[in-house]
């Protein structure tokens, strides 16, 4: 019988699209999109519509985090790691500012 493991720093490509996808508002915070209550319920919905994979997307800072259901696993990439350099810089001036971090996790029916 399959079962679900986790693939860890794995998301969809970004060429990928979702076959399903749902937003969540984080602002009133009563949903914990990696809650393991809503994550079964996220398997079985998962299942029933032919999917093999789940990709919850949470962006630091933001209020809003995005569940992907997709039925190719093929279609997962592994998430680049953020090198990050710390240069010091003579002046006061305002770089680029940075992107806000994304935490991705993944779930694969194998």
């Amino acid at each position: 019988m399959p079962t679900w493991r986790e693939k860890v720093q794995q998301r969809l490509q970004d060429s990928c699209i979702p076959r399903s996808k749902m937003h969540f508002d984080m602002r009133e915070k009563n949903v914990d999109i990696h809650d393991s209550g809503f994550l079964d319920c996220c398997k079985v919905l998962c299942a029933k519509a032919g999917c093999k994979t789940i990709v919850t997307e949470t962006t630091q800072g933001s209020n809003f985090s995005r569940v992907l259901f997709h039925d190719e696993p093929r279609d997962l990439e592994v998430v680049p790691v953020a090198v990050s350099s710390k240069k010091k810089r003579g002046g006061k001036g305002k770089g680029p500012s940075k992107a806000p971090k994304k935490v991705y996790k993944c779930w694969v029916l194998e």
